[in-house]
């Protein structure tokens, strides 16, 4: 029932585990998890064909640019803070090289993680 109220009103609950936003005095709060309600693109919007991107661009430019459509901005229209993961739950990093699990053991890794 929910799900169709929110299609109905062209919105959507997205989570998002990174969020950055500066609200506090100027300061920046984050990254933290949210729960965020977006708008979806109107699917008969002129402007962007019901994608939500509207690419543009000049003459000599190499590539467009592409911008939020006005039908569906990026910014939620309302979020929720969530509480970070406890430090005891995250994934521990582990060296390949040393087996340690401080990330400045200072061994050679060619490894991404």
């Amino acid at each position: 029932m929910i799900r169709r109220l929110l299609a109905r009103h062209r919105l959507t609950v997205q989570y998002w585990d990174g969020w950055v936003a500066t609200h506090r005095n100027g300061r920046a709060i984050g990254p933290r998890p949210i729960l965020a309600l977006h708008r979806t693109p109107n699917p008969n919007c002129a402007e962007c064909g019901g994608t939500g991107e509207v690419q543009h661009g000049w003459p000599g430019a190499e590539e467009p640019d592409v911008d939020a459509c006005d039908c569906a901005p990026f910014l939620p229209l309302a979020y929720v803070w969530l509480p970070n993961m406890p430090r005891w739950a995250r994934k521990r990093w582990i060296c390949p090289a040393c087996g340690a699990r401080s990330c400045t053991c200072g061994c050679y890794s060619n490894s991404p993680f």
